[in-house]
């Protein structure tokens, strides 16, 4: 029997999702010993957010080259290097996890160097702070489910206009909060 399953489904907020995040946190110490810092980002991690019920975790190291090198550790825990996901850019490692078939986690790997971490931490902390920008993230993610239920590829640039003005509001939310 086919599994017909939507590839793309966006869920009510999990209380459980800070949990397993932290349980996947706990593993990761392990694999990822130099990590300057793992967080919880994406919208599993903004507190009352629908969104697709994976974990994205981003994990900051002082070189990606050094992970790349020794990628044991990580595919012991079940993640998977995926080297074409991010092309342009040569400090984000891609490595989703899968559980019992399903997509669980999603983990970022970034260079010190790189400014996505902090642009990642302002969009969570924009979206946590206003919830009228929570509610329109949401019913732009709801309807790129909607639409592309079997392409993460889809859905992810059907939001893009969405995630665009969202990060340019929370670029001039967070330069006048400090």
């Amino acid at each position: 029997m086919e599994d017909v399953a939507p590839v793309v489904e966006v869920v009510a907020y999990d209380p459980a999702w800070p949990e397993r995040f932290t349980a996947a946190r706990r593993l990761l110490v392990g694999a990822l010993p130099t990590a300057v810092s793992i967080e919880h980002i994406g919208s599993t991690s903004v507190p009352g957010l629908a969104a697709k019920p994976i974990i994205d975790i981003q994990v900051v190291v002082p070189e990606v080259e050094a992970v790349l090198a020794d990628l044991r550790p990580l595919e012991q825990l079940g993640y998977v290097y995926r080297p074409l996901v991010f092309p342009d850019d040569d400090q984000h490692l891609f490595f989703p996890r899968d559980t019992a078939g399903k997509r669980t986690e999603h983990l970022h790997v970034f260079g010190v160097t790189s400014p996505v971490p902090a642009e990642n931490r302002l969009f969570r902390a924009y979206l946590a702070a206003d919830a009228g920008a929570a509610r329109r993230y949401e019913a732009a993610k709801r309807l790129a489910a909607e639409r592309h239920p079997d392409s993460r590829a889809r859905y992810g640039a059907a939001k893009e206009d969405a995630m665009r003005q969202l990060a340019a509001e929370a670029r001039l939310w967070g330069s006048s909060t400090g």
